[in-house]
């Protein structure tokens, strides 16, 4: 949101921090019931709401420790595939990736709990009027922080202000990935405009997404007509079996730039 539409007070992540592997590990519902939780029980006169998770591991910016929480009703639906993980890619999970055990909660952005000072003004999507840290003091303590990410597509070749040389055929290859919204995956359709969205093009999914399960990414390769110029922008959009779908070039904005999913995925490129 900074580089395409205005100012945010937020972490720029460029085209986002993903990873795909395959994770193993028991399931944290399992691990509940086990534990004697009665998911449908009354604590007191409170029912059960949320599962926290806690590192002790190291300091945040503000808190002696870091921790996130989601629905308890999301942590024992087996449909979630909400595990602690000890293996990645089948062998023992490495330090810097969460040794002993780390939390895998699929399609939930990695970084959300109010109960934290760090976060308490993180990961929200205010509203419009929210403008600057005075006009939002009112919504940190209304407005939910974020659960289930966006559908999002990501153009990864060719780069944004990169050269390209125009083949005799009037096209270009194009490479990239997308990914879907929540737990309402696979990502189905990708496609992709070389003319400022005038017309858009099928990409072919690898494997013909066949492989992708709801939570992954799927890699996506076109061919698409370019016409010589500079200042050229290459749009991709995603739809997921949730029928979800990007709808527009640019998102709306919010004042901490979260949530972006416009589908103008690389600009002001050079084609010679």
């Amino acid at each position: 949101m900074r580089t395409r539409i205005k100012e945010v007070l937020g972490v720029d992540w460029f085209d986002g921090a993903v990873m795909n592997c395959t994770w193993e590990g028991p399931r944290v519902r399992d691990i509940l019931l086990a534990a004697g939780l009665d998911e449908h029980a009354m604590q007191g006169s409170v029912a059960p709401k949320h599962v926290h998770f806690a590192n002790y591991g190291g300091k945040t910016q503000a808190d002696e420790w870091y921790g996130g929480s989601i629905p308890l009703e999301r942590a024992v639906d087996p449909a979630m595939d909400v595990i602690l993980a000890v293996k990645m890619n089948g062998s023992p999970l490495p330090a810097r990736h969460g040794f002993p055990v780390r939390a895998i909660v699929p399609g939930v952005l990695g970084a959300r709990f109010s109960g934290f000072s760090s976060q308490q003004k993180d990961y929200k999507i205010l509203p419009a009027d929210a403008v600057c840290p005075k006009t939002a003091e009112k919504y940190w303590a209304r407005i939910p922080s974020m659960l289930d990410m966006p559908i999002n597509s990501c153009v990864a070749y060719p780069t944004s202000g990169s050269t390209i040389a125009l083949p005799s055929s009037g096209t270009i290859e194009v490479l990239g990935y997308a990914v879907p919204q929540g737990a309402l995956g696979p990502v189905v359709r990708v496609e992709v405009s070389g003319d400022e969205g005038k017309t858009w093009v099928d990409a072919q999914l690898e494997d013909g997404g066949k492989d992708a399960s709801k939570w992954t990414w799927v890699i996506w390769q076109v061919m698409v007509k370019m016409e010589k110029g500079k200042g050229k922008r290459i749009f991709a959009k995603a739809t997921d079996a949730g029928g979800n779908t990007q709808t527009c070039e640019r998102s709306a904005w919010n004042l901490r730039g979260v949530a972006y999913n416009g589908y103008e995925a690389a600009f002001d490129l050079t084609i010679l």
